[in-house]
């Protein structure tokens, strides 16, 4: 996959996450219309630049921006 489209995939997650706040993974990826693998590496990239927070809650995986 290209970098690029990591990065607007990236653009994407961090606009939904300031809309709404924190979301289970598999349903941000819905809302998104993003594939799993597409939204991993999206949240991966936040991550990496320190711009959003990961946490289980009852065994689901939440991400959150920071």
């Amino acid at each position: 996959m290209e970098t690029a489209k990591i990065g607007l995939n990236a653009g994407l997650v961090w606009r939904k996450l300031n809309e709404n706040g924190s979301f289970p993974i598999q349903e941000l990826a819905r809302k998104l219309d993003l594939g799993a693998e597409d939204t991993a590496l999206a949240i991966g990239w936040l991550a990496r630049e320190n711009k959003v927070y990961l946490e289980r809650k009852n065994g689901v995986l939440y991400v959150k921006n920071s």
